[in-house]
């Protein structure tokens, strides 16, 4: 009778220089995917110790206008959160991100002035907030995205 099966004589599946650079290409992806995890959760926030707002105003519209800029010259818009808050401490404009206000046009009752470096937040920026949806009373705060620092909060 003859065998069918016929063992083998080298009985190793790659061979070691394969097996080496399979082993550290799959390294090296690995490598690749933690490290753009990792940079998805580290946010580096601007160094902006706090935002300085002065409130004026006309008839038909609160006037906040950023005065100073602690600890930076000017701060991303992306990085800088509004949110508008009403006298009973309802939300009147839910958090949003600066850079998602056009600037010069109305959103909500609440326009963004850029005065300077478009993209940044600025000293000569404001905020123009209508009295008709605004009462007195009503709060504007300016924050980080992660929402764990308030750079500026001011009642009109």
């Amino acid at each position: 009778m003859r065998k069918i099966w016929a063992k083998r004589r080298n009985e190793e599946a790659v061979s070691p220089v394969i097996a080496t650079i399979l082993m550290v290409a799959i390294t090296v992806v690995l490598a690749a995917v933690l490290y753009v995890l990792v940079l998805q959760l580290i946010q580096v926030q601007p160094n902006i110790g706090a935002i300085v707002l002065d409130k004026g105003g006309t008839s038909n519209n609160w006037t906040l206008k950023v005065v100073g800029i602690t600890g930076a010259a000017q701060a991303p818009l992306a990085d800088i959160f509004i949110l508008v808050q009403n006298p009973d401490s309802s939300i009147a404009l839910s958090s949003r991100a600066l850079d998602g206000l056009t600037p010069g046009e109305y959103f909500n009752g609440v326009r963004y002035i850029d005065a300077m470096v478009a993209g940044y937040l600025n000293v000569g920026d404001s905020f123009t907030l209508d009295k008709s949806l605004f009462e007195s009373g009503t709060t504007v705060s300016l924050f980080d995205s992660i929402g764990t620092t308030i750079y500026a909060e001011k009642a009109l």
